[in-house]
């Protein structure tokens, strides 16, 4: 029988499914699956309907004492029988009892059972890993038991993301790796109902994940009188829980223990920082020293680091999170005036920091995410990884290039690789014309000229404000492919 996705869930389509074909399996013996992914992302709004959908038990655990988590788990596991169970003295019983007792009531389905939140749980029985291993030796696949579906899922995704490593207790037992992401910006633009400038707008203040809507309510109203308005009854209002959004993300993490320096570093990189070197000498710090932060900070993915395509060794560190980009350019900067409700004047005097530290490297992303993804639908078909890099040029002193593409068959950082595709991103006023066309074919000179497969590469623009006609002209000749914010969003 088909499980379909209920009416509530937006999209989540393949995560649905993967889901259900792990619950729904029916080999025997206990099968493991992992569900990650950021706050607000959705989870565990999936997962609750997942286990209503077949039946399954889902729990939620909470910042409490390793006594009170288990009493809590026995009384949601009474709950759900029945009949009380009494008291856990410690996991290994919780869980064993908690799979003998819903192998006996299973109906024609695999009992499911989902621990969500599992590192608040960790977080006090450190143990509990090590107990679902001895579960799993005791009740695997091979040892003739009957089928049995256990969901461990979690927010700390440096928690999480550690698992399943081969250093620690479960790795090689679980089938299923669930990473839930946050909507692409086509997707997001659906979720919110709203037209393609104004979805942009949302996407580079508050990113795609789903949860904000239910914050936020409605997209801003159209023009910038609408967008105020909206942000002043948000990221604005220090009377918001959007206000301090990022205490929120770092307390998720139970190796965030002095906030200070995270938020300091964050800050750094939302300014332009892209390297250790570079955030160092924001914050005052050797670039050594920042080391362990930084790690912290990239496994809990607060940052990414996006490596050069075609260089060894050259990462590029961003900000992960818009809403925490924005918090870090806007409202930090400006909480003294905020906190007296001067949003007004923090907004208008911010323009300039929003248009070229917010809108414009968030176009950028959004064109290297239409390149990565959507490319196919507009006849660029040989795509493979997506990215950026510098080249040296004697005449402008090096070029930046916003979008670059590899072939399918290439592999990045080598010097065989084959480019297929040179994008230029500009989130400007103006119209891009055919001077961005000729700085694109030149950089594709410099590219052959160091000995790079670059020669058949296409040209793509993409631009916040439309084209010049000389430019459009170029573009009905097959020179480049143009994408302005519409035809970014629209399907081709």
């Amino acid at each position: 029988m088909d499980v379909s996705k209920p009416e509530g869930v937006f999209d989540r389509d393949h995560e649905w499914r993967d889901l259900v074909d792990f619950a729904r399996d029916r080999h025997s013996g206990l099968s493991i699956g992992v569900v990650r992914g950021r706050r607000r992302n959705g989870k565990s709004f999936l997962l609750s309907h997942l286990c209503k959908a077949l039946g399954g038990i889902y729990t939620l655990a909470l910042r409490e004492s390793r006594p009170m988590a288990l009493a809590r788990f026995s009384e949601e596991l009474s709950q759900a029988l029945g009949y009380r169970l009494g008291v856990f003295k410690d996991w290994v019983d919780a869980l064993d009892t908690a799979v003998d007792a819903l192998c006996r009531t299973a109906g024609d389905r695999p009992p499911l059972l989902v621990l969500d939140e599992f590192p608040y749980l960790v977080d006090h029985s450190p143990e509990l890993p090590s107990a679902i291993q001895a579960l799993y030796d005791r009740r695997g696949p091979r040892k003739g038991h009957p089928p049995f579906k256990l969901i461990l899922c979690g927010s700390a995704i440096s928690v999480m993301s550690t698992l399943l490593a081969d250093n620690q207790a479960l790795f090689g037992r679980a089938i299923l790796d669930l990473r839930i992401g946050q909507f692409r910006f086509r997707d997001a633009a659906d979720y919110w109902q709203t037209d393609p400038r104004t979805a942009f707008i949302i996407d580079a203040i508050l990113g795609g994940a789903p949860g904000y809507h239910d914050i936020v309510r409605e997209p801003p109203e159209p023009g910038a009188e609408g967008l105020f308005r909206w942000l002043e009854g948000s990221l604005l209002n220090p009377s918001h829980i959007l206000f301090t959004e990022p205490d929120y993300i770092l307390a998720e993490d139970p190796h965030v223990r002095d906030r200070t320096i995270y938020s300091m570093i964050w800050w750094a990189v939302a300014n332009g920082a892209t390297s250790p070197t570079q955030i160092g000498g924001l914050v005052g710090m050797d670039a050594k020293a920042l080391t362990y932060h930084l790690n912290i900070m990239r496994d809990g993915g607060f940052i990414r680091y996006d490596q050069d395509l075609l260089r060894q060794r050259r990462p590029m560190i961003t900000v992960a999170d818009p809403a925490v980009r924005f918090h870090q350019l806007i409202v930090l900067q400006n909480l003294k005036q905020l906190q007296i409700r001067e949003a007004r004047t923090v907004w208008e005097g911010s323009q300039k920091t929003f248009r070229d530290k917010i809108l414009g490297p968030h176009f950028e992303e959004m064109a290297r995410t239409w390149t990565y993804w959507y490319a196919d639908q507009a006849g660029l078909d040989d795509i493979g990884a997506v990215g950026t890099t510098e080249i040296a040029c004697r005449e402008h002193r090096g070029h930046e290039i916003d979008v670059l593409a590899i072939s399918k068959s290439s592999m990045a950082r080598t010097k065989s690789a084959r480019i297929t595709l040179i994008g230029e991103a500009k989130c400007t006023s103006k119209p891009r014309t055919t001077d961005d066309l000729h700085r694109l074919e030149h950089i594709r000179d410099l590219l052959v000229g160091l000995g790079r497969d670059a020669a058949g590469a296409s040209f793509a623009i993409f631009s916040h404000e439309g084209f010049a006609a000389d430019l459009e002209a170029a573009a009905s000749g097959g020179r480049v492919q143009l994408l302005d914010i519409e035809s970014m969003y629209a399907p081709q």
